[in-house]
């Protein structure tokens, strides 16, 4: 049979999928100065620019202020210290919240997603986790804290919020990092041309 290919923007149509809604956040994360290599940041140097305690405070407090009714968050952030600085800020704020790392045990893993399913804790933090393999249609809020110069990795991380969900009709996506400004919107992403690559090592 002859396969035929089919854009993100077709299936959000045909109502496969769930939209996305992207809202213009106050606070951004800066990225001058931070190298980059294979075409992506240097993850040590971005975490370190950041991972500051006075960004993550403005940044949960703002995350808190747009949320408005939603259930279940999910915050994409740089590296493992910045997902469990993030999560604790979260929790100072009364926001139950957990993070996972690639370090987190199997066991406690699944339970930290038995209960963001389950409504006990609200807002999940990773670290280069939850991009891929996690499916949970429910989730109607992601927060990007993570900048990155790949569209792919945008679209997996953009992409935990398409399902189609119980409760709404979107996801709300509070761009800190700057990934829809810089690839685009979902629909109509922005392919890095070779001068670009070159140029981003």
């Amino acid at each position: 049979e002859l396969l035929e290919p089919v854009s993100i923007g077709e299936l959000l149509e045909g109502g496969y999928l769930s939209a996305l809604e992207s809202q213009i956040t106050k606070n951004k994360l800066e990225v001058d100065g931070v190298r980059k290599i294979g075409g992506d940041y240097v993850v040590s140097e971005l975490q370190k620019k950041v991972n500051t305690t006075d960004k993550n405070e403005k940044i949960v407090q703002e995350v808190i202020q747009l949320a408005g009714g939603r259930r279940h968050w999910l915050f994409f952030c740089v590296g493992v210290s910045h997902a469990q600085a993030v999560a604790e800020q979260l929790n100072k704020c009364g926001v139950s919240a957990a993070c996972i790392v690639g370090e987190t045990p199997m066991t406690e893993r699944e339970n930290i997603l038995f209960n963001f399913k389950s409504g006990k804790i609200k807002a999940l933090t990773n670290a280069n986790v939850l991009t891929t393999g996690f499916d949970y249609p429910d989730i109607d809020l992601i927060a990007m804290m993570r900048p990155t110069l790949s569209p792919g990795l945008y679209v997996q991380m953009a992409g935990r919020g398409m399902r189609i969900k119980s409760h709404t009709d979107h996801c709300l996506v509070l761009d800190f990092a700057g990934v829809v400004s810089t690839h685009g919107p979902i629909t109509k992403i922005k392919t890095p041309n070779k001068r670009q690559k070159k140029k981003s090592k």
